[in-house]
């Protein structure tokens, strides 16, 4: 931790200000994931309707994820970071205060908007502001934090309903708890406009990918093999958004059903940041001694056995170990893989490449958590788990299938080139 300490402070100013960004959004969200459900079973809402609501605000997330390359060429992506971050708060202060369906689905689908713009322009913003030898341990740190802040907002969410009952003598799962806990959760979330509105709007040129030596990975790629690779990244995060649809939207509310209160959802939820946040800093070690492509395939699997498990023999204690697993899994996952193909992409193509990513990821979602919402009402939660297995084992197959292949093929007459490691970073 000494040694991430020293790194992150020989961090440029302005990574050191997205991370407190970082934080405190994260916190907001983490708050708003955790009771919004909650929140609408209170308001009588079934898990279809939880369903329409999640596959509504993902589709608009979708919509504006796919747009998101061009905007960030056009805005960058402190623009797009802090219009996002004020349209979220806002859409989601209206979330908080009604009860009427289609008021809820308008403004979710708002909300959902402006999430595009505050996590897609994640790693191009690290990329503009890093060195490549940085971007391995500033990504992970990114994520790092991101879990810790969702663990914050966890015990927030989880333990204000109770609060709010003590103090103001209502009933600790109702709809009055619930709402105050939201806003509580928003005004947190307001704080990140801080760190956001005090750094720097664009890069100097230090930052750049013109300050790194050639080397032979700097040679250019054929443009069919960028867009190959390119549809490979996209079609991988299309199979894990199927399977996180059809699971994470509703886990809340399964874990509610298997005999959780809001408090102790709170504390599973805490539970699996934290361990989230601890392991993600090791992505930047596992990545380089296992290597990207096997590190992919362990990490992707690591959950599968347990919600197989749990679609057999259903119990609380296997569904926390279950949501620990997969939140664990790609909070390590993903800094390797971003880290991976960002040095794989020319840098042209990176912004468009994440931005194509996460409107599939949202499309993919939005559909698996509608679908899901009805399977669930009607047959309960086991094929969802099932599911989930499935689309992780799709995910490492395509994903790690094609580049390794592309490192079996690096030295033939095609001129693709050597498939290139993460940045090494200084052992903490």
């Amino acid at each position: 931790m000494l040694g991430y300490v020293r790194q992150v402070t020989r961090l440029r100013r302005e990574i050191q200000l997205f991370l407190l960004f970082t934080l405190f959004a994260n916190i907001a969200i983490g708050v708003f994931a955790l009771i919004y459900n909650l929140y609408l079973v209170s308001l009588s809402h079934r898990e279809d309707f939880i369903g329409t609501y999640n596959a509504v605000s993902t589709i608009t997330m979708a919509a504006a994820a796919l747009v998101m390359g061009p905007l960030i060429g056009r805005w960058g992506t402190w623009a797009c970071l802090t219009y996002g971050s004020v349209a979220f708060v806002l859409g989601s202060l209206v979330l908080a205060v009604v009860d009427h369906r289609w008021v809820i689905l308008l403004f979710g689908a708002l909300s959902g908007a402006a999430s595009a713009f505050i996590l897609v322009p994640i790693v191009p913003f690290i990329v503009e502001w890093t060195l490549p030898e940085e971007r391995s341990v500033a990504t992970a740190v990114t994520f790092s934090i991101q879990s810790l802040s969702g663990t914050l907002g966890s015990l927030i969410g989880g333990w204000s309903p109770r609060i709010a009952a003590a103090a103001l003598g209502m009933p600790a799962d109702g709809v009055t708890a619930y709402r105050l806990t939201l806003l509580a959760g928003l005004g947190l979330g307001a704080v990140a406009l801080a760190p956001l509105l005090v750094m720097q709007r664009t890069p100097a040129p230090l930052a750049s990918d013109a300050a790194r030596p050639v080397s032979n990975q700097d040679k250019p790629v054929p443009r069919r093999q960028v867009r190959r690779r390119i549809g490979v990244f996209i079609l991988a995060g299309l199979f894990l958004s199927l399977g996180s649809g059809a699971v994470v939207p509703f886990y809340n509310v399964y874990l509610a059903g298997v005999g959780a209160s809001a408090s102790q959802i709170g504390l599973i939820y805490s539970l699996a940041g934290i361990v989230a946040a601890a392991v993600g800093l090791t992505a930047p070690t596992i990545g380089r001694r296992l290597g990207p492509l096997a590190s992919d395939v362990v990490l992707r699997l690591l959950p599968v056995p347990a919600f197989a498990l749990l679609a057999l023999a259903p119990s609380l204690g296997l569904a926390v170990i279950a949501h620990v697993l997969r939140v664990m899994s790609f909070s390590v996952a993903w800094p390797i893989n971003s880290t991976f193909i960002s040095e794989l992409l020319p840098p042209d193509t990176r912004a468009n490449a994440f931005s194509l990513r996460s409107g599939v990821w949202n499309l993919g979602y939005a559909g698996a958590s509608f679908l899901a919402g009805q399977i669930i009402v009607a047959a309960g939660y086991e094929l969802t788990f099932i599911a989930f297995g499935v689309a992780q084992i799709a995910s490492a197959a395509v994903f790690s299938g094609y580049f390794w292949q592309v490192r079996r093929r690096a030295t033939t007459a095609e001129g693709i080139s050597p498939e290139p490691e993460p940045a090494p970073a200084p052992a903490p």
